[in-house]
């Protein structure tokens, strides 16, 4: 905090001394104030020096009113790459998070801009003061953008055995982030918060508030924020999330069965055996370090890829014994370890077993024997997956330039650039997150974290200047309405979800009507539905559909109540029920319908689209078209919907697009127009069933004609 000061020379250079004192002194005071800290710090500083900055490094940050977590309280969340500045550091012994030393910090809040000051665990926070601490890696790490240096003096201060390349991606960040957003690229699990799923056209279906399955049912895209974050290196730069861009190749000094041991331990394949080539019986940690040496792969990458695959208890590609029930097949004595060839599908596990089975094909469909033997197909036991499926991984991506798991998922710096943003192992967009993570805890767990090791980093152009944040779990956006409709009249226009405002006549003698207005996603809520009593002149109504999230849209109703004492505006040769007409055959013209009616004196009819849009009388007549009439003043005093028994889709035939929309409608899983509603009760019986279709088919068919 700066005090502005205006300075006035004193008669004496004792006034102007004793002036400038008391000023510095009320300045200092300030500060302490605002930060609640102590003119001397516990730590030996003096607030009165250059107080101490840094930066937080992690996703998110507990701040609480005291340090530690018991009896203390959390105050706000502060985020990745906020800057604090820097108080006292406090060891809590024995605090059950395990977080013993805190630090106390004062920023401004994103938001509000409120000032916050309260406790973090102190090794959330990359500080000022380690910069050139240690100029040899300060140099080794020179070609890094700033913004990556933060991260990576924190990773050196506690491994300094660690050593860090930047490599750099082949596009900026923007277009490598919109290559990894297409459909199907990068998924996510359906059962997480709808703000981390895209709602992109393909990827989302606004009208029915449901997202489009990958890879099963389980799997959908996943929002472009959050592929942006683990896009981001600087994310992943912490201690297990920079384990994605270890070199995954062969190193015996550092890959020993130990670390294999430590990456299975609680598995399904701890210390149980399986039979190599031969028939000796081994365990799975010697198979991936034979399977390791063989090919030159990081044993530990490989372990840690099948449990990314197949989970720490196995799944129905390891089992040897499956059935598939969409296929109606038994895989029996088959198994894929690494899932490979379990592409996006109804039944994934199906599919990969099918490779394992049959391997690669020619372009004649035949076996190509020469290639199932180079990757010892078909896979009949366990130790002909993981050898077979661990030669196919280091051939087509470790030793093809993809040499960590982060480039596995994201190829963003291939040898050939046609490749970019394809041949990628995965597409779960946390893949190479989770399995970085697990390659850290079987290293931590057999002692070697502390060794030499290299990690590989991607450098874009164009980064924001922060670390992309994962979008708050706010929930699904969808704020539209799927339907809207009024009982017994017509809308104009007919209902678009898009489309937010609307009009109605009612005569006189109705003095209420009701709405019925339902939201596209189940997540939201409508309020302003429901049975509205009607004054006289027109009524505006607002039916507000709020989503999950908050955000909201308001589509407004203007309904106008004739007063006119009588509604005897026209008679008609038509049948109705006062806003339907029906008994109009297709083909008729617009003409020969508008003759039908015959307006009382001083009354106008006017024919239109469901859109509300003039159609010419030698066109053929829809279901949805409309008769409005207009007084002597201009003013529109009646609408009415017409409708051919048949044409349920308002597109004046009857036809098989008819019987699909009837038969979607029947299953509950699409919508029908009002007007389209009374077209499709072809028996009118006043439901809409399997009845209607028979009559509809029938009429198609020419067996029978449909009576209108």
């Amino acid at each position: 905090m700066r005090k502005k000061v205006t300075y006035m020379f004193a008669k004496t250079q004792n006034s102007v001394k004793r002036a400038f004192v008391r000023i510095c002194a009320t300045a200092l005071s300030c500060v302490c104030l605002l930060y609640s800290f102590p003119v001397e710090s516990m730590s030996g500083r003096s607030i009165a020096d250059s107080a101490p900055m840094g930066t937080i490094i992690v996703d998110s940050a507990n701040v609480r009113n005291k340090p530690g977590t018991v009896n203390t309280t959390v105050i706000d969340v502060v985020r990745n790459g906020t800057r604090v500045t820097l108080g006292e550091v406090v060891t809590v012994s024995g605090d059950p998070s395990g977080s013993n030393v805190w630090c106390k910090i004062a920023y401004k809040r994103d938001g509000d801009g409120a000032s916050i000051t309260g406790y973090v665990v102190d090794s959330f926070i990359a500080k000022d003061a380690d910069i050139n601490a240690d100029p040899n890696f300060e140099n080794e790490i020179a070609s890094f953008p700033d913004s990556y240096k933060t991260y990576l003096r924190t990773l050196h201060k506690n491994h300094p055995n660690w050593h860090f390349t930047p490599v750099k991606a082949l596009k900026d960040f923007d277009s490598s982030v919109s290559v990894q957003s297409r459909l199907g690229v990068s998924l996510i699990e359906n059962s997480v918060n709808d703000a981390w799923k895209s709602t992109e056209p393909g990827a989302y279906d606004w009208n029915t508030g449901t997202f489009t399955p990958y890879d099963g049912q389980n799997w959908v895209n996943a929002s472009k924020a959050v592929v942006m974050y683990y896009l981001d290196p600087r994310n992943m730069l912490t201690e297990d999330g920079v384990f994605q861009f270890l070199n995954l190749s062969y190193d015996p000094k550092y890959q020993t069965i130990d670390s294999v041991k430590g990456m299975l331990k609680g598995t399904f394949m701890e210390n149980k055996p399986l039979n190599d080539w031969d028939g000796n019986a081994i365990t799975y940690e010697q198979a991936f370090m034979i399977a390791a040496e063989k090919c030159n792969a990081n044993p530990v990458f490989l372990a840690a890829k099948v449990l990314q695959e197949v989970s720490a208890n196995g799944s129905n590609s390891t089992s040897g014994n499956y059935y598939s029930s969409y296929y109606k097949r038994q895989y029996t004595n088959l198994y894929n370890y690494f899932n490979i060839g379990a592409s996006s599908d109804s039944d994934p596990v199906a599919k990969g077993l099918a490779f394992a089975r049959d391997g690669y094909k020619n372009a004649d469909g035949s076996i190509n024997t020469a290639k199932n033997e180079e990757y010892y197909l078909p896979w009949t036991t366990p130790y002909r997956s993981i050898r077979g499926g661990s030669k196919f991984i280091a051939n087509a991506y470790l030793n093809a330039g993809q040499n960590s798991i982060y480039l596995m998922k994201f190829n963003v710096i291939p040898k050939d650039g046609s490749q970019f943003g394809n041949h990628q192992y995965m597409t779960n967009v946390r893949g190479a997150a989770s399995e970085g993570k697990k390659m850290y805890n079987a290293y931590a767990k057999a002692g070697i974290l502390n060794t030499e090791l290299t990690f590989a980093i991607p450098v874009y152009s164009g980064l924001p200047e922060k670390a992309c944040l994962l979008p708050r779990e706010n929930g699904n956006p969808n704020c539209y309405l799927k339907d809207l409709s009024i009982n017994g009249f017509v809308l104009t226009p007919v209902f678009d979800p898009t489309t937010t405002e609307y009009s109605l006549v009612v005569p006189a003698s109705c003095t209420s009507i009701s709405i019925v207005a339902t939201p596209a996603s189940d997540k939201a809520k409508v309020s302003g539905a429901g049975n509205i009593t009607l004054g006289n002149g027109v009524s505006t109504i607002k039916i507000n559909c709020t989503a999950e999230n908050g955000s909201s849209k308001v589509y407004t109703l203007d309904v106008a109540r004739n007063t006119d004492s009588t509604d005897n505006f026209f008679t008609t040769s038509l049948a109705g029920d006062g806003s339907f007409f029906g008994g109009v055959e297709p083909g008729t013209t617009v003409g020969a319908v508008k003759a039908m009616f015959q307006m009382t004196d001083g009354y106008t009819l006017t024919y239109v689209n469901m859109n509300g849009q003039s159609k010419d009388d030698s066109t053929a007549v829809c279901t949805g078209d409309l008769i409005e009439i207009k007084d002597a003043k201009s003013k529109t005093v009646y609408i009415g919907a017409i409708f051919i028994r048949g044409d349920a889709n308002c597109d004046g035939n009857i036809s098989a697009a008819d019987l699909t929309l009837i038969c979607r409608y029947i299953f509950g899983v699409g919508s029908i127009s009002e007007a389209g509603k009374h077209a499709a009760d072809s028996n009118k019986d006043g439901n809409i069933s399997a009845a209607d279709l028979t009559i509809i088919s029938r009429h198609i068919l020419g067996d029978s004609k449909l009576t209108q």
